[in-house]
């Protein structure tokens, strides 16, 4: 039985796409990358909306998601004006794919690892820290190998 609640979500599902739609067509049509996000972030923040049930579980929808602006962002690469070399469009989609495909068991792992009763304890937390700082470090590392 459907009540008001449920047609305010509604509305407010309708009202958060079609914002998104927007903003994600403003960015591709004016070449603005930094409306891709935004846009993004809308359609995650709907999927936030409390709602009776989701027909999209959780990692796929995030995985989608990153798909989408894999593929805002290609498409505002391709509009440079030095085009890519010929034969990179296959190994970039198999690439975009692959990324979309692994980030649905690495999103259903965090979920399980969250949903997970695990008591609260000193080496727990001492270990988490030092995860923490280790991927910090990584980062760091991996940027100074970059920068040359």
């Amino acid at each position: 039985m459907a009540t008001a609640f449920d047609a305010v979500q509604s509305a407010l599902g309708l009202l958060g796409a079609g914002g998104a739609t927007l903003l994600m067509a403003f960015a591709l049509a004016a070449v603005r990358p930094a409306a891709v996000p935004f846009a993004l972030l809308l359609l995650g923040a709907l999927y936030a909306l409390p709602a009776s049930h989701h027909v999209i579980p959780v990692p796929v929808y995030g995985s989608a998601l990153l798909v989408a602006g894999e593929f805002a962002y290609w498409s505002l690469d391709e509009r440079i004006r030095e085009r890519a070399q010929p034969g990179v469009a296959m190994p970039r989609l198999l690439a975009v794919l692959a990324v979309g495909a692994a980030a649905i068991p690495a999103s259903a792992l965090v979920l399980a690892a969250a949903d997970a009763d695990v008591p609260r304890s000193p080496t727990g937390t001492a270990a988490g820290a030092a995860a923490v700082v280790a991927c910090v470090a990584l980062l760091v590392a991996l940027a100074r190998v970059r920068d040359g």
